[in-house]
């Protein structure tokens, strides 16, 4: 199998995801270019060999994709909420696009797709565990994994993703280890309903590495991507230690129903999680606690910040 990389094109790199797999690439120094419709963006300012475009464009992907030995695929509508607000974009971005990428497409790809694919599952699981989306997030996600199975491909099965990406591209706090740091920061406490829930979790400078690592490896298949399993109620009590806060424990159900916790031995048997650094949850959330309380993010609670109000920002303004 021939891995020698030439040129990348990180399709969707300019943002959250797309900010730290940038830095990464820059550091090995790896030629690539971005390709990215600023959906999330509002500018872009990083020095970097940069192309505005919509992935579903498919003739100038066609006359662009020939130039590129690998493919990161990052775009995409993100988010059980945001990708309800226009479904039939949803299905556009997150699966057509797909499809039609495989079709047309022969060298090395490197995938996103996500851990919610698993959806309700008591027990621990692997790569091979029944799937059960829960949402059209997940299970656009789960259909455009088909596409990519007969082909060159890693797809990475991202955990839950926390923390600062770069200097340039827009921070996430609809992240649940981004927002209960700013809630907690913003009001002195946090609430934790059930908390018995599982989610795997990784910071997004390791999803980077990881993302990278394939790049440079003959690793084929797909792979759960996450650094560490936490309870919602354990995540709290980490988030409090940080921030001071106190916790208020609601015993009732929260709406998002996912529970899930995932093996990533197949993922460190192939070195995809050989990482310079294993950003915890006290880095990610002190890194979102200090950039609150210096002054330099003034509004957490900012539409920008939240996939799910920026898309229906978006819809209702007739943008997308």
């Amino acid at each position: 199998m021939n891995n020698e990389i030439k040129k990348v094109l990180v399709v969707g790199g300019a943002g959250y995801i797309g900010g730290a797999v940038t830095d990464v690439l820059l550091e090995r120094n790896i030629s690539f270019s971005v390709y990215d419709v600023l959906l999330y963006e509002h500018q872009y300012l990083k020095p970097v060999d940069f192309i505005y475009g919509d992935i579903r464009d498919t003739e100038k992907m066609k006359k662009l994709l020939p130039d590129y030995s690998h493919v990161i695929w990052l775009a995409a509508i993100v988010g059980d909420a945001a990708c309800q607000i226009k479904p039939e974009l949803t299905i556009q971005v997150n699966r057509d696009s797909v499809r039609w990428f495989c079709e047309n497409y022969n060298g090395k790809i490197i995938f996103t797709s996500t851990c919610s694919v698993y959806g309700q599952n008591i027990d621990e699981v692997n790569e091979d565990s029944s799937l059960n989306p829960l949402s059209l997030y997940a299970k656009t996600k789960m259909e455009a994994e088909e596409f990519l199975r007969q082909k060159n491909s890693i797809i990475f099965r991202l955990g839950t993703v926390f923390g600062i990406s770069d200097t340039f591209s827009r921070i996430r706090m609809d992240l649940v280890v981004n927002y209960i740091t700013a809630k907690a920061i913003k009001d002195g406490k946090i609430s934790i309903f059930n908390g018995n829930q599982w989610r795997p979790l990784i910071h997004v400078h390791n999803v980077a590495e990881a993302i990278v690592n394939g790049l440079e490896k003959n690793a084929k298949g797909t792979f759960n991507i996450s650094t560490l399993n936490y309870q919602i109620k354990e995540l709290g009590q980490e988030v409090s230690k940080i921030t001071g806060c106190e916790i208020e424990y609601v015993n009732k159900s929260f709406e998002d129903s996912r529970n899930y916790h995932v093996n990533v031995n197949k993922a460190q048997e192939q070195g995809l999680l050989n990482f310079k650094k294993v950003f915890s949850i006290n880095d990610g959330s002190r890194q979102i606690s200090d950039l609150i309380k210096s002054g330099r993010l003034k509004y957490a609670d900012n539409d920008l910040y939240f996939n799910e109000r920026h898309i229906a920002n978006l819809n209702n303004n007739g943008k997308i």
